[in-house]
């Protein structure tokens, strides 16, 4: 045993401290499953890595081999969670996620269960493990992740939904939540607007969330899209912009190569 802190917690830390800094933080999703894909996507220097588990491939083991694999990179473990499921956020933690993005909040309610679940007692009750699992360095450092655990964590809530818009400011009121995260998709979907990112009523609700959380002290990140790109969010004030992903730089690296060969050719 020893009173050092575990690796996970020195990343969680240093990204808060980026957050809290308030300046952007660089991030990519990754959806593969793939430690390897991972790696060379930290290696280029990115803040964290958001590795999805509600749409993207790999599940819990896939999620820790890629802890594993970033370890010994500062590259922080943002994890989207696959549901609220209380066994799902506590095993997502404990294989050493830094922070946790949970899609499809609603209510404050939905909120306040997942940081219940989330944060050791007395702040929570989330169950202890500290002996055994990876985020306390298999248990190597229990007593010391028991006892900063909590402080080292992010969480950030989607809101995704007309119903969620309505109940932002009692979402916003819950001073453990660290910030929300808009998807486009999600949002505009549910408006019946799938897509139409310009409507006057997606551009209002979306408005709506991005001041009223930054009013509130909070964090605002967003997915990009049409008319929401990465450089007009960040000069608005988001923080979390996630550019890309392992399918996207794969797809495109290979779409270059096949253009470069197609242009060489008819210039030969």
């Amino acid at each position: 045993m020893t009173d050092r802190l575990p690796r996970t917690l020195e990343k969680g830390r240093m990204f808060r401290e980026k957050l809290a800094a308030g300046r952007p933080v660089s991030g990519a999703w990754s959806t593969l499953g793939s430690p390897e894909a991972a790696c060379l996507m930290a290696g280029a220097g990115l803040d964290y890595l958001l590795i999805d588990l509600e749409h993207g491939r790999g599940g819990l083991d896939g999620l820790a081999a890629q802890v594993q694999a970033l370890a010994a990179f500062d590259t922080a473990i943002m994890v989207r969670l696959p549901d609220h499921d209380a066994g799902s956020v506590k095993r997502c933690l404990d294989l050493g996620a830094n922070c946790l993005l949970v899609p499809q909040v609603d209510t404050a309610a939905m909120a306040r269960h997942i940081l219940d679940n989330a944060l050791f007692p007395t702040e929570g009750r989330r169950g202890v493990a500290v002996g055994a699992i990876q985020a306390a360095d298999w248990g190597y450092a229990a007593e010391s992740y028991f006892a900063h655990a909590n402080a080292a964590l992010t969480v950030l809530v989607q809101i995704e939904s007309p119903e969620a818009v309505a109940n932002l400011d009692d979402i916003l009121a819950i001073d453990r939540l660290d910030g929300v995260f808009v998807g486009p998709n999600d949002l505009s979907a549910s408006m019946g607007l799938f897509r139409q990112f310009t409507a006057p009523p997606f551009r209002e609700a979306f408005d709506r969330v991005l001041e009223a959380t930054l009013a509130a002290g909070k964090i605002f990140g967003a997915l990009p899209a049409p008319g929401l790109e990465v450089d007009r969010l960040v000069k608005r004030g988001a923080q979390v912009v996630p550019a890309g992903s392992d399918q996207t730089m794969l797809r495109g690296g290979a779409q270059a190569v096949i253009a470069g060969l197609k242009a060489a050719g008819e210039t030969a």
